[in-house]
């Protein structure tokens, strides 16, 4: 069921890519960090809780219609099972990049794989399915002038990005 929040975020989002499609070549990244998990941190192996599948289900729903071609994730689980429920929508299989991983990535790692996406999806709409550090860091390398921290307690962050030929992307921060 959608709530009045879900609806205008919904909006929003349908309005943003409408309004950004129509510049050629342009494309949209959708950066979440993965769902709520069952487990306490320190540990790589932590399912998502009933309010992180939920969660999960949610982002389907809102991105369902957003034009995405390609998903990535960190490789561990709770990344992929965030990611589940839409790549099964649009029957796309999720990438995962286990050098991605939080705490182990390094800078490195993050500088190739946007140089990666810069070179092979240009002109897709992605989603990125990450973690607190790794979605901050990814955000930095796609430009974002503002260093973003997504605090431990915080899983309801969506940014959308849309890189600008002149400048820095425009990045919007939504909650879901």
């Amino acid at each position: 069921m959608y709530t009045s929040k879900n609806i205008v975020i919904l909006v929003l989002v349908n309005l943003f890519l409408v309004c950004t499609s129509l510049a050629d070549g342009q494309q949209a990244i959708f950066l979440v960090r993965h769902g709520e998990t069952v487990a306490p941190k320190g540990t790589d192996a932590r399912p998502l809780s009933e309010a992180g599948q939920q969660r999960a289900a949610l982002l389907a729903k809102l991105l369902k219609d957003a034009g995405i071609k390609a998903i990535f994730t960190s490789g561990l689980e709770r990344t992929i099972k965030t990611a589940e429920p839409l790549a099964q929508t649009l029957r796309i299989e999720p990438k995962a990049l286990s050098q991605l991983n939080a705490p182990e990535f390094k800078q490195s790692d993050v500088d190739a794989f946007v140089a990666f996406l810069r070179v092979e999806h240009r002109e897709d709409i992605l989603l990125l399915v990450g973690h607190t550090v790794t979605v901050s860091f990814l955000l930095k390398d796609l430009e974002h002038p503002v260093e973003i921290k997504i605090p431990e307690t915080e899983f309801d962050n969506l940014f959308v990005l849309t890189p600008k030929a002149d400048g820095p992307p425009i990045v919007m921060r939504l909650r879901y």
